[in-house]
């Protein structure tokens, strides 16, 4: 497996005696540095609204996971798992790893901004637009499980998705829940 690495140093001015952080990237030209804290109360305060918001910084996040691949005529599932999380993590949204279980694929998003249900919609939403919208293959995301430092998310066809809410309603543990999806515990 071979990961090509997205020059990140040369991609991030920082200048806060300037108030200024610059993103050489296309889709961004400055941004503001804010306490993840602050991020997290506007999410909550948006509400419902912070779906949209997901939505929007879905196009900007899928854009720069394009050019990191930059080109790659068949990208690896390696590849285009780095170049989402590095993604993510240029706007300071955490860190993030993909990991497969099966036919199942889960996120884990560590050091999210908050860990509340108005960031959970908001998380899922953006994770799901991103990968539907590299791979091209209509993708939906369930929180999975949640503790203080990370969020992990179940990335599938809605049906999946709807099965690990309820499941997650119940208060089912996560390894449960997906030996069950993957047929190595009856229901």
């Amino acid at each position: 497996m071979a990961t090509r690495l997205h020059p990140l140093a040369s991609a991030v001015t920082v200048d806060l005696s300037q108030g200024r952080i610059e993103l050489k990237t296309p889709s961004l030209a400055r941004a503001v540095a804010v306490p993840a804290t602050w991020l997290a109360r506007a999410i909550a305060a948006l509400g419902e609204n912070g779906v949209a918001l997901a939505k929007s910084l879905a196009e900007s996040v899928s854009r720069d996971a394009v050019l990191i691949l930059d080109g790659t005529a068949d990208p690896t599932p390696e590849e285009v798992a780095y170049a989402i999380a590095l993604a993510l993590g240029q706007r300071g949204l955490g860190t993030c790893s993909f990991e497969r279980f099966g036919d199942a694929l889960t996120l884990l998003w560590s050091l999210p901004p908050a860990s509340d249900v108005t960031f959970h919609r908001f998380a899922t939403t953006l994770v799901a637009q991103v990968v539907s919208d590299i791979t091209g293959v209509p993708t939906h995301a369930a929180v999975l499980s949640t503790d203080p430092e990370a969020i992990t998310l179940f990335l599938g066809s809605e049906h999946a998705c709807a099965l690990v809410r309820e499941r997650v309603g119940r208060r089912e543990p996560g390894p449960h829940i997906l030996a069950t999806l993957l047929g190595g515990v009856s229901a």
